[in-house]
């Protein structure tokens, strides 16, 4: 009987076994990286000037995707700066220069690629809290396209970046769609249509932040509530109340807070604009791309006082292209077919450009938990004496970030929660 119970445990954990493996699914093109080593990835780690100048880029970038009269709008500055960076080490002359200068303003290929590895190599998922990033590039067989070895072992040690080559024909978008699948635990499918034909390279990036708050909203403390658009529409929304122990502003211009994520290695940011009009997002958003400094922005706006907090649920998702994002990086070289240097990535039929890169950013923001939230373990004078109401309740900006440095790894715009 016991050998028969064994002999049972072994067919189950097979079967297991098996039906995890199935999960993944097939992709048929050449794996460039199969036989790829990584190199030594150590060396520098991000200073505050690169912070600094990382982060106007990222609310120009938002700044040049958002108005009051459009949709929501969420972007990821790190997945423009990772795939720009990467694009670096296959660049040479005027294009090299230009990327350089547009992701750092004097900083070498060479450092951007520690630096970027540095904000990504800390990355810890877990079931509670994952933050999907992943980047890969595809090669068109039909183009006869002869990738040089130090590009990819650069993509693949500081980049993590898959490379495939493949016609693309009907099966390529297939095999993207399965790349995103598996890379993302299924949680991203279907993201590209189709591969033109006539492209020598397809770049594809996925940032997704799936996770749990660390503190919980109830469900009792989701209530109906109303949100008011630029326009001054009123839409219906179920509105979460949480108290968070963090609130950020100041007395003239905004009101804001953060709230944690599941391992307090990542925070949700909002801010909204003290005064209401129909532009008054747009004015805030330019305020904080004039800002040197993000995290001395928020550093000297941020009160460990109770917040009374109202968020509405919604979600965003972007997926498309950056060529017109980072025009007010300056970049444009790389994307020129008459300007592009791009010899470096290796020899082809043809002289390679990127078109464009294709990125899709996703998040979305529900109460999932059980517990209360902070003000579970305030005591009722603090609450009653130090308790800031703030209530993203019309058009609000967001970050996801990392809370070591305050990076923006997600930022966005809310102006509809039916968008």
């Amino acid at each position: 009987m016991k050998k028969l119970k064994r002999v049972i445990s072994l067919l189950i954990a097979a079967a297991m076994v098996t039906a995890i493996v199935s999960c993944k699914k097939e992709i048929t093109a050449e794996d460039l990286m199969a036989n790829i080593s990584e190199a030594d990835a150590s060396g520098l780690y991000l200073d505050d000037g690169f912070s600094n100048y990382y982060c106007v880029a990222a609310f120009k970038m938002l700044e040049s995707q958002y108005s009051s009269d459009g949709p929501n709008v969420v972007i990821s500055p790190l997945a423009t700066f990772f795939n720009l960076s990467m694009l670096s080490n296959g660049a040479s002359g005027w294009t090299k220069t230009q990327l350089e200068k547009s992701l750092s303003n004097s900083f070498s290929t060479d450092v951007l690629n520690t630096y970027m590895h540095s904000i990504t190599e800390n990355n810890v998922n877990n079931e509670t809290a994952k933050l999907y990033f992943e980047n890969a590039m595809w090669f068109n067989a039909d183009k006869n396209i002869e990738v040089n070895n130090d590009f990819l072992v650069a993509a693949k040690t500081f980049y993590d970046a898959s490379a495939f080559r493949e016609t693309f024909s009907a099966t390529a978008a297939g095999n993207i769609n399965n790349w995103a699948s598996n890379k993302t635990d299924m949680y991203v499918e279907n993201i590209v249509k189709d591969v033109p034909s006539d492209l020598s390279i397809f770049m594809q990036n996925i940032t997704v932040m799936d996770a749990d708050w660390e503190s919980p909203i109830s469900p009792e403390n989701v209530l109906d509530g109303v949100f008011t658009t630029p326009d001054a529409v009123e839409q219906n929304v179920q509105m979460m109340s949480s108290y968070e122990a963090v609130y950020i502003g100041d007395d003239k211009n905004v009101d804001g807070f953060a709230k944690k994520y599941a391992g307090g290695n990542y925070a949700f940011i909002a801010m909204i604009p003290k005064y209401e009009s129909k532009n008054a997002l747009v004015t805030f958003i330019n305020y904080l791309a004039q800002n040197r400094n993000f995290r001395n922005f928020i550093d000297d706006r941020k009160d460990y006082r109770i917040v009374d907090a109202s968020i509405p649920k919604f979600s965003c998702e972007y997926s498309g292209g950056i060529k017109e994002m980072v025009k007010p990086l300056n970049v444009d070289a790389v994307f020129s077919p008459e300007s592009a240097s791009l010899n470096n990535i290796g020899t082809c039929d043809e002289k390679l450009y990127i078109s464009d890169v294709n990125i899709y950013t996703g998040l979305n923001v529900t109460e999932r938990g059980t517990s209360k939230g902070t003000g579970a373990n305030v005591n009722n004078t603090a609450v009653a004496t130090n308790v800031v109401h703030v209530s993203l309740n019309r058009p609000f900006v967001f970050a996801v970030v990392d809370t070591k440095r305050y990076l923006p790894i997600i930022l966005g715009a809310v102006n509809s929660v039916k968008d």
